[in-house]
């Protein structure tokens, strides 16, 4: 079986994941810049999704956490969140491998991924609304890009907003 646990591994930029350097939302740049200075070593910039490019299952979170994506790149990662789902992913089925809280893990997403509703790290973890509606049509895009698509799962009630607007 092939390895397809990396979306935002595209060679092609795909419209569902921001640039690296996006620039939508002057708080959260500010905060990236600020978090650069501090930790140059840390990915520093939009967490792109993750899993399998044939989900059947989306998990939707709020934003990347500072010392988590922020820090590592990959969502859920680094922070006590991450073990709890990927651990109850690899439970059901719907990952395989070993969640390490490292994106150089050997977790495998399979028949699942995941992405954030907002897809930089705010401060306080507490997205504004505009920073919301910035992001939101790359959750509405990467939602579109699932053609087997059949749930999701939203964590916390930006994630859920988020999604029921991007799902119209």
């Amino acid at each position: 079986m092939e390895n397809r646990s990396n979306i935002a591994g595209e060679t092609v930029p795909s419209p569902a994941e921001p640039a690296r350097d996006c620039a939508l939302c002057p708080r959260l740049v500010a905060y990236r810049h600020e978090n650069q200075a501090l930790f140059p070593d840390w990915f520093n910039g939009p967490a792109p999704s993750f899993g399998d490019a044939r989900a059947r299952l989306l998990v939707v979170g709020l934003a990347p956490g500072r010392k988590g994506a922020n820090r590592t790149g990959r969502p859920f990662t680094g922070d006590y969140a991450g073990a709890l789902l990927y651990e109850t992913l690899i439970k059901f089925g719907f990952a395989t491998g070993r969640f390490e809280a490292r994106p150089d893990d050997s977790l495998t997403l399979l028949g699942c991924a995941v992405t954030n509703a907002v897809r930089c790290a705010p401060p306080g973890n507490k997205p504004e609304t505009s920073e919301e509606i910035a992001c939101r049509p790359f959750l509405t895009q990467r939602i579109e890009a699932f053609p087997e698509l059949s749930a999701i799962v939203t964590l916390g009630d930006v994630a859920r907003r988020s999604v029921l607007k991007a799902l119209g």
